[in-house]
């Protein structure tokens, strides 16, 4: 019985471990974002549509915060090569653009460039989180 109370305790704290961990996120779009960050108290004076093909992301968007964008592209979950890309950024935490490293901020599909330069980058780090 004991041993069957502990597995039974193991297998639902694996699963609410898993759930804090993991963002639901890929229904949202990259407008989606700005309008998140707007919802916080972060205003945003500009939203232009990237393409997502320079990072084989499916789409982008480029979101002015201050004097400065950040680069935001979603990558589909539901595809197995979609997903693979966006775990190797999650992973690594940067993309190469010529070569040259630049650091990201990965949250369930979505890849956020351009934080380290933002004054409000903290702030705009706590809407990344719950970005779901």
């Amino acid at each position: 019985m004991r041993t069957l109370i502990l597995g039974s305790l193991f297998c639902l704290t694996a699963v609410a471990l898993c759930g804090c961990f993991s963002a639901d996120n890929n229904y949202l779009n990259p407008r989606d974002f700005a309008s998140r960050l707007q919802e916080s108290g972060i205003p945003v004076s500009s939203v232009r549509d990237l393409p997502g093909a320079p990072f084989k992301a499916t789409s982008g968007a480029a979101v002015m915060v201050g004097n400065s964008e950040i680069g935001v592209y979603k990558y589909d979950r539901t595809s197995k090569v979609q997903t693979e890309r966006i775990r190797k950024r999650e992973r690594t935490g940067r993309v190469y653009i010529n070569g040259i490293p630049y650091p990201v901020e990965v949250h369930g599909s979505f890849m956020f460039m351009g934080l380290e330069k933002n004054t409000r980058k903290h702030d705009i780090i706590k809407v990344i989180r719950r970005f779901n």
